[in-house]
């Protein structure tokens, strides 16, 4: 996002507000995501449990996901979170079902639609 979105800094927002955000489809260096828009401290915590399950081999990466679920927002931010994600199109080597949780940086969305 080379020029500052209000609409969707405050659509990010109302997101952290409310607790839970709209479909949101967005363009990312000529890739298509779509997901629900997650407030950023649920989607840390969610991605935290997912690597902190007993047996996953990446078990210790859920410390810094648990710390970054405490911290607090900044304002504006610099990331919008995804969950339920699936890569629309593009030549990227992402597979189409992304997973549970996606963090796009607001510097690298050049389009968006919410449904």
């Amino acid at each position: 996002m080379t020029t500052r979105d209000d609409l969707l800094i405050d659509l990010i927002n109302r997101t952290e507000m409310n607790g839970e955000g709209p479909r949101i489809t967005v363009v990312t260096e000529g890739v298509v995501i779509t997901g629900r828009l997650s407030p950023h401290r649920r989607w840390a915590t969610h991605v935290a449990e997912r690597l902190g399950d007993a047996g996953a081999p990446d078990d210790r990466f859920a410390e810094d996901f648990a710390r970054e679920a405490g911290e607090t927002p900044e304002y504006p931010p610099a990331f919008l979170h995804l969950r339920g994600c699936q890569l629309i199109s593009g030549t990227s080597s992402l597979p189409a079902a992304l997973g549970e949780s996606f963090r796009v940086p607001l510097s690298a969305v050049s389009a968006w639609s919410v449904r």
